[in-house]
């Protein structure tokens, strides 16, 4: 099963990616930044180096509600993400998915730094031959200014104007999926559509 399917543009990405790189962030050397003029006469040393924890921008990681295609949500079991369909009471253990952009990737294929829990987790690849879904305790934040670290936790959305597919940045060719039965593990896949779910509808809380 092909899933290049023609890819349309998420308005909610236009203003996530606009947010995070379009304004003082990922310049690098500067330039205009802030007082204007000069590089001259001692200058700033801040300038030409990339935001220290304290200067950074006080952005924030947008979030998202996430379901298969059979409306299984994800919750927290022992460290791993689950997909069930969590009703009444279950409904609060929902996990819903933080993300920022990877500014180190091709803008156009939508690379999104996956995470939970507010974006304090997250979602890793790992770094083995293959790839071993886990979550990991690093702020997305943190991930944002780190693009060689950051790689394991994209993955680049696909969008067909209903539902969304996430391929693993680090390995091509594994997507983000579910399993038809309730209350098993989040996991990758190399072969969508057998047996796993690959489409997801991603909604902004």
């Amino acid at each position: 099963m092909e899933l290049d399917s023609q890819s349309v543009e998420d308005p909610n990405m236009v203003k996530l990616f606009s947010i995070f790189l379009d304004e003082d962030v990922g310049g690098g050397g500067g330039g205009g930044g802030g007082t204007g003029g000069g590089t001259s006469s001692g200058g700033n040393p801040e300038i030409g180096r990339l935001p220290t924890p304290d200067s950074r921008p006080t952005k924030q990681p947008f979030h998202y509600q996430i379901r298969d295609t059979g409306h299984k949500a994800f919750y927290l079991r022992d460290n791993s993400l689950v997909a069930a369909n969590l009703q009444g009471e279950n409904a609060s253990q929902e996990e819903n998915v933080s993300v920022v952009p990877n500014r180190g990737l091709e803008r156009k294929r939508c690379p999104l730094i996956l995470g939970i829990k507010g974006g304090s987790q997250g979602l890793s690849c790992g770094t083995a031959e293959q790839p071993q879904l886990q979550l990991e305790d690093m702020h997305l934040i943190d991930l944002f200014y780190k693009d060689e670290e950051a790689k394991r936790f994209t993955f680049f959305k696909t969008y067909n104007g209903s539902t969304h597919h996430f391929e693993a940045a680090a390995y091509p060719g594994w997507f983000l999926c579910t399993s038809a039965q309730a209350n098993e593990p989040i996991s990758l896949t190399t072969r969508p559509g057998e047996a796993t779910i690959t489409d997801f509808y991603f909604q902004p809380k």
